[in-house]
């Protein structure tokens, strides 16, 4: 998924929305820096890609700039920015709900990840 897909998805759920595009790209930069390091450091998977690498210095997110998480899970992104969004907004109710869709769709990512990359004989897994 594209930057400028998660933002549209999410638009579609959240139309009218009155934060600023830019907040919304810096929060998908924020979630890509953190699945990475809690998710994808060690395993090699996804390197070189992810909206935390090309966060520009200045100006916003190109929309064709690739996120991190890959299909099918990449649906987690318009979940997240709903739930920043309503968060934001003070709809706590909506907010439980896409925060409870987005936390189901980053177990299922965690645990396609140790199925997929296995650890290191003798290693332990933090997640």
């Amino acid at each position: 998924m594209t930057v400028g897909e998660a933002l549209e998805r999410a638009e579609e759920l959240r139309p009218g929305c009155k934060v600023d595009s830019r907040t919304r790209q810096r929060w998908l930069c924020e979630e890509d820096g953190m699945l990475r390091a809690l998710l994808f450091s060690g395993c090699g998977l996804r390197a070189g890609v992810g909206a935390d690498l090309a966060w520009p210095a200045e100006g916003g997110l190109d929309d064709a700039v690739e996120l991190l998480v890959p299909v099918p899970f990449d649906a987690l992104y318009p979940h997240y920015l709903c739930a920043k969004l309503d968060a934001a907004l003070g709809e706590t109710e909506r907010y439980a709900g896409e925060q409870a869709r987005y936390n189901s769709i980053l177990a299922e990512l965690s645990a396609w990840l140790r199925r997929r990359a296995k650890p290191k004989r003798g290693a332990q897994w933090r997640w």
